[in-house]
């Protein structure tokens, strides 16, 4: 094969390896409702609603998902990065199911309410079921 067909395939290789790349990476979709320093700590997920008791405010609504295979665990990590970029210290309402995405018939997704609660204390009193990440 003549010297100038292979680079132009290796380069067409190359780019299409590079898009391939690209196209793994995370997606995600919210609108900014507020304007806080990024939090620097743990970010509690939780799948349910907060009580009355404990005081927040809204930041945002976060919707992540994968272009590749993966846990829904890798999904909720995603959400939390997220909302500790936006300087939320908690994501409420938690939702993980998966769908096509990229390269991937079955990706994680997640979504949820980024928030910043006010009396941290008063969140763990309360007992809700989460983790943290």
């Amino acid at each position: 094969m003549p010297p100038k067909k292979l680079k132009f395939r290796t380069r067409l290789l190359l780019l299409i390896g590079i898009c391939a790349l690209l196209n793994a990476c995370s997606t995600q979709h919210s609108q900014v409702l507020t304007n806080l320093p990024p939090h620097r700590g743990k970010v509690f997920v939780t799948e349910q609603s907060l009580p009355p008791n404990v005081e927040f405010e809204l930041i945002s609504t976060i919707e992540v998902g994968k272009r590749w295979y993966g846990g829904s665990s890798n999904a909720i990590t995603s959400m939390a990065d997220r909302a500790r970029e936006l300087g939320a210290n908690a994501v409420i309402q938690a939702k993980t199911w998966f769908a096509p995405s990229g390269f991937a018939w079955a990706a994680p997704h997640a979504s949820g309410q980024a928030v910043r609660v006010k009396n941290m204390a008063a969140l763990e009193s309360a007992s809700v079921p989460g983790n943290w990440q």
